[in-house]
């Protein structure tokens, strides 16, 4: 789905967005299920046609981070404007699939894999605030830059974010 997302916006992310789909595909199929392969082939079919249309690419690991950093500081500034919403959601979990796509070369950077946690937390506890009627709210800080001092006036929520996190 984010492969189909991203084909107009930049070919090399979608590219890779199946790539990593493909890979996942055969790493996880039920080799008896028939069904999977018949799936796959096409994908591997129509990869091999990218791949020759996209010709050399130059550090397809650094456009994907890119990308995904891009989201996730749309959406973590938009969660600490306190203006979190159904869209902040969707940009945190397209910045964490992202980062999951980059995998493919793999493991993740210390700090990409601090985002993605902390994205894949956020989504979900903006898209729980949601479906309670309430907004997430960010933690508050006691000076610019200084330590967090409270969540919010719930108390389970969680930790406040990474230090490198906006």
């Amino acid at each position: 789905v984010k492969a189909a997302q991203m084909e107009k916006i930049d070919p090399v992310v979608s590219h890779y967005c199946r790539v990593y789909a493909c890979e996942t595909g055969l790493q996880i199929r039920d080799k008896s299920d028939k069904s999977t392969i018949e799936f796959l082939l096409p994908l591997l079919d129509q990869l091999e046609k990218e791949k020759q249309d996209l010709g050399g690419v130059e550090d397809p690991k650094m456009q994907i981070e890119l990308m995904a950093l891009k989201i996730f500081t749309k959406a973590d500034n938009q969660y600490y404007a306190r203006k979190a919403d159904l869209n902040t959601v969707k940009g945190f979990r397209a910045s964490a699939t992202l980062m999951e796509v980059c995998k493919i070369w793999g493991e993740l950077a210390p700090d990409i894999a601090e985002k993605h946690k902390y994205a894949k937390v956020k989504a979900a506890e903006i898209f729980k605030a949601h479906q309670e009627g309430r907004v997430a709210m960010p933690p508050v800080q006691d000076e610019p830059g200084g330590a967090p001092m409270a969540a919010s006036d719930s108390d389970d929520d969680p930790p406040p974010p990474p230090p490198d996190c906006p």
